[in-house]
């Protein structure tokens, strides 16, 4: 299977796995935010938790997933 992977950016399949872990631990720690608070302030907190961690993960996916496609590129090349 890592054969048929090799030569391809995986950006967008680390960005996607990223982004799908993000909403699911973003929506986790919003709540526990909204928990934990539990004031008007606890609303506005939770929603940036939630942005954070959303972005935050799909940007390090779309990274990861970079520097593997890079790494598996230049092992192809001959030598």
């Amino acid at each position: 299977m890592l054969d048929e992977l090799r030569g391809r950016n995986l950006a967008h399949v680390g960005c996607t796995l990223g982004l799908t872990l993000g909403l699911i631990l973003g929506l986790i720690l919003a709540f526990l935010v909204l928990v934990i608070l539990n004031s008007n302030s606890g609303a506005n907190w939770a929603t940036l938790v939630f942005f954070v961690v959303t972005f935050g993960l799909g940007a390090l996916g779309w990274v990861v997933g970079d520097r593997v496609s890079r790494h598996w590129r230049e092992d192809d090349t001959p030598r």
